[in-house]
């Protein structure tokens, strides 16, 4: 009860400062309402203990993969602590309905076990992070390898 009674608090705090855990994997996606997925990217470590980057050069391509450095790692999780993603809320929604649009999610997991989720529908968080988030995932698949549709198999 105890262990169980710690991790919630643990979650609960997660969100007033960057998590001190390595940065396992982030995950970042937009859908469009009538068009599925505009793009896709997930970082993550294989089983091998290699991270791995499959993601879209650009807007509705195929996914390509490529193998990270430990240099291109701390980038993403310097891109979380200089936007504070940390902080973002579970969910945005517009203050108006609206019936067409987009929707997004992210995510990042680290190594302590605090995970930082998001998504949105027509709405999004104040400054920049998602956006640099995807843009160094497209940075990076540009000198990737293309995967065959028929390979890839994401949990989306």
């Amino acid at each position: 009860m105890t262990t169980l009674i710690s991790g919630f608090l643990m979650t609960l705090t997660a969100c007033a400062r960057m998590p001190e855990g390595e940065l396992v994997s982030v995950e970042y996606s937009r859908q469009g309402t009538m068009m599925g997925y505009e793009y896709f990217g997930r970082m993550e470590r294989d089983s091998t203990g290699a991270y791995v980057l499959r993601a879209m050069k650009k807007s509705r391509s195929p996914l390509y993969e490529k193998h990270l450095d430990d240099v291109m790692v701390a980038n993403f999780r310097k891109i979380i602590e200089e936007e504070k993603m940390y902080k973002y809320k579970e969910r945005y929604l517009p203050h108006v309905r609206v019936h067409d649009g987009w929707t997004w999610g992210f995510k990042a997991v680290f190594s302590d076990g605090t995970e930082i989720y998001s998504h949105g529908n027509n709405a999004k968080p104040s400054g920049d992070g998602l956006n640099r988030i995807r843009s160094y995932m497209e940075e990076l698949a540009q000198s990737g390898t293309e995967l065959d549709s028929a390979d890839v198999q994401l949990d989306y």
